[in-house]
């Protein structure tokens, strides 16, 4: 056998076994694209750290609604218990007194508050007290007294902070939720990409397979060829690194399918062992957009448009509360109390000894404070303005951001077609320069040239539907509707 014979028989058999190789998939039970994103939402950790965020807000805004609530408090004493034992000398009169005495009383009293949010605080306290006096120096005495007061408070040029601090959590909360809705949306975005990138290196794989068992038998050819004189070894020296060059690139598609196949670990959740495998049909379907409809849903249902609504108007209420603090408050108070007492639980009703009422109005105002509530009053409308700023910058990067997703989708869809013509006009050639090969009418050079250019239009027919199916997924991302929403 010549050299020329042994080195190729050599890498016949090196490429044959790498290709036996690359066959012995994973015999994990291959995903498809929806269970990839459905794991990912169970798995995915940055996922489960935005959804505690959520509940985290949800909490705060249970904490500001607390004082609103309906409150009722009671204290009880009972019993309480006092003995007094005492000398008293009168010097004058040259006497000693003793007294002695117990005191056993029993008291209680209840308190019911409720803050009507915009229209102040109403409480009602009451309190009763039985108290049962013995002494052997003065009448002994049961005694029952009984306390009721209605108060009534209002701040009546400003709102109480509470409310400000309660609508700012409920805008905190409703900003958490639409921030968890994108979030959700992105990881959702983010698994098409891993899973297409992984399904496209997989695909990849089978158009190199595919070449180098070109490469081998065009090799094969070449060396019968070469062996019976009609080609020059040169020839036959060109196919044998073409052979070489697609035993490299089929081991670095291998390599590049490990790693997407990590990276879609790590999204979904995974552990680095765990096996993963997915299906590699890409099924597609054109979708007709209608641009301008996908702007008008898309300024209308993105979450970062709302949030950035939302922070004006926390902003607002910032400067709000800065006035309120730094400015004049006035609060009006009014009271109603009546006290009565008795020998018997039933007598305090009906002799109220005291009762009053009275209203009031308090006013407050710093005076002098080195300047600290002009600068605080300042900041709050510097924050206030930069918001609205930011808001407006927020609406024209959005409207940016559909325009190019909807111009990116349509391109896509024609390089599809283009695509797809191009690799059919290659496979042609291929096969009339593999036939003019075979006759002895083209050379190897030629040949190769036919086999790269065919190898390349199938890399880029496979490109085409990998990015229009990204192309779907950046839609609806930057648009927050479903692909039959956006229909003409």
């Amino acid at each position: 056998m010549r050299p020329l014979s042994a080195l190729v028989s050599l890498l016949l058999v090196c490429s044959q076994a790498t290709a036996a190789t690359a066959e012995t998939g994973n015999a994990a039970q291959a995903l498809t694209l929806q269970e990839c994103i459905d794991l990912a939402m169970r798995n995915n950790l940055q996922h489960q750290s935005d959804y505690h965020t959520l509940a985290n807000s949800q909490a705060q805004l249970e904490s500001a609604r607390a004082p609103f609530a309906f409150n009722m408090d009671a204290n009880i004493t009972a019993p309480s218990f006092n003995e007094l034992r005492d000398t008293q000398e009168n010097v004058a009169l040259a006497t000693r007194v003793r007294e002695e005495n117990t005191d056993f009383s029993y008291s209680g009293d209840l308190r019911v508050s409720q803050r009507l949010r915009h229209l102040g605080e109403l409480s009602f306290i009451t309190n009763a007290q039985r108290r049962d006096f013995s002494s052997n120096r003065r009448t002994d005495f049961l005694d029952f007294s009984g306390d009721m007061q209605l108060q009534y408070q209002h701040q009546i040029l400003n709102r109480p902070g509470e409310e400000i601090t309660l609508q700012r959590a409920e805008h905190n909360y409703k900003n958490a939720r639409l921030a968890f809705e994108r979030q959700h949306l992105q990881l959702e975005g983010q698994v098409v990409d891993d899973y297409y990138n992984l399904v496209q290196n997989i695909r990849q794989l089978d158009i190199e397979r595919q070449r180098l068992e070109q490469s081998r038998a065009n090799l094969e050819l070449a060396q019968r060829k070469f062996e019976v004189g009609l080609i020059a070894e040169v020839e036959a020296l060109r196919l044998q690194v073409e052979l070489l060059s697609a035993e490299a690139s089929f081991a670095q598609a291998e390599t590049a399918i490990e790693q997407r196949r990590d990276i879609l670990r790590e999204t979904l959740g995974l552990d680095a062992a765990a096996p993963l495998t997915v299906t590699t049909k890409v099924d597609y379907q054109i979708h007709a957009i209608d641009a301008e409809r996908a702007l008008e849903l898309g300024l209308a249902r993105r979450t970062d448009m709302q949030r950035a609504e939302i922070f004006e108007q926390i902003r607002e209420l910032d400067l709000e509360d800065a006035q309120r603090r730094n400015g004049l408050n006035a609060n009006l108070n009014a009271n109603l109390s009546l006290r009565g007492r008795g020998d018997d639980v039933g007598d305090i009703s009906r002799n109220f000894e005291r009762n009053r009422w009275g209203v009031s109005i308090q006013m407050n105002m710093p005076l002098v404070d080195g300047g600290q509530r002009r600068a605080s009053l300042s900041q709050a409308r510097i924050a206030l303005e930069q918001s609205r700023i930011s808001r407006k910058q927020q609406r024209r990067q959005v409207i940016r951001q559909i325009r190019d997703a909807t111009r990116s989708l349509a391109e896509a869809e024609r390089q599809i077609e283009l695509r797809q013509a191009a690799l059919n006009v290659a496979a042609r050639t291929y096969d009339v320069e593999q036939s003019r090969f075979e006759l002895g009418l083209a050379d190897s050079q030629q040949l190769l040239q036919a086999q790269g250019d065919m190898t390349q239009a199938r890399l880029n027919a496979l490109d085409a539907v990998i990015d229009y199916q990204r192309g779907l997924k950046n839609v609806r991302v930057a648009t927050m509707a479903e692909l039959e929403e956006l229909a003409p």
